[in-house]
């Protein structure tokens, strides 16, 4: 198993889809997060009537906020991103047609994919901690410059908010990782994962809001929990001008098992079918 995983890390390590990927949501968050908000802050700066709004918007880009600010890019953004990360790392394996050498040698089927499962959550955990990293330079610079001072959240606070994320992007990984056992091919597993989190479950989540019976549904879904594990961290919601996504929420227990529960359930699924399916 421990060999396994090796291989999957190393081979994963290799990849340029893999880093480049992880180059590009940094990049977006770093332009959802505190980009944006902080050039709508110079707009309104320079308007006397404007000045409550733009002191909002540049306490959002401080440190400080550090913990709201970062979790609350990755249920919709970060999400999609994701899943096309676990669709490149084990869908590329069919594309080369490696799985089919390494099934008719000495590693059981079930070694394989689980090796590539942990390597998996692995490349996810550094996807989060190089998303705060840059969060908290960015912020620690706008801080500089704007005459403010580096108050950095608590260390709980932050493991908090990197341990959720973590827990999001593993989720919506392993939906990428059953889809492109599913569908054996990058492409599909894509286009039918980014449909999935970006189109339908969004689609629930806004019909939920009128129609009564949607809600016990929308309680199931990915994006919504994820949106409610951020809310109950302190990220303002989208229907407080929080970022997209986020939802209102007490408690992150309940959306976190089920979040949880999409990890082994993805993971566990992905992985029968490559053990029971034919290696053509």
């Amino acid at each position: 198993m421990i060999a396994s995983v090796r291989a999957a890390w190393f081979a994963d390590r290799k990849r340029p889809a893999v880093w480049t990927v992880t180059a590009t949501w940094t990049i977006l968050a770093i332009a959802f997060g505190i980009g944006i908000p902080y050039i709508v802050h110079l707009a309104l700066s320079g308007d006397p009537k404007q000045a409550e709004a733009a002191e909002s918007l540049l306490t959002t880009v401080l440190p400080e906020k550090l913990v709201s600010t970062g979790i609350g890019l990755f249920p919709l953004f970060g999400g999609a991103i994701v899943v096309i990360l676990g669709a490149l790392v084990v869908g590329n394996e069919y594309r080369w047609g490696t799985l089919n050498l390494i099934f008719t040698q000495r590693p059981r089927r079930a070694q394989v994919m689980l090796g590539h499962a942990v390597a998996l959550c692995g490349l996810t955990l550094l996807l989060v901690l190089i998303t705060f990293t840059a969060l908290a330079v960015v912020t620690a610079i706008l801080a500089t410059v704007e005459g403010q001072g580096l108050d950095w959240p608590s260390v709980g606070s932050l493991a908090g908010a990197v341990g959720a994320a973590w827990l999001i992007c593993t989720a919506h990984a392993s939906v990428g990782y059953f889809l492109a056992i599913a569908f054996r091919s990058t492409a599909t597993a894509i286009a039918v994962g980014l449909v999935w989190t970006l189109v339908l479950e969004n689609a629930v989540n806004g019909l939920a809001l009128v129609l009564e019976p949607l809600k016990v549904l929308q309680k199931v879904l990915l994006a919504p929990s994820s949106g409610s594990v951020a809310g109950a961290l302190g990220a303002p919601s989208q229907f407080e001008g929080g970022t997209p996504g986020v939802m209102e929420s007490s408690s992150a227990w309940l959306p976190a098992t089920v979040l949880a529960a999409y990890v082994l359930l993805m993971f566990g699924l992905g992985t029968w079918v490559a053990v029971r399916r034919d290696v053509n």
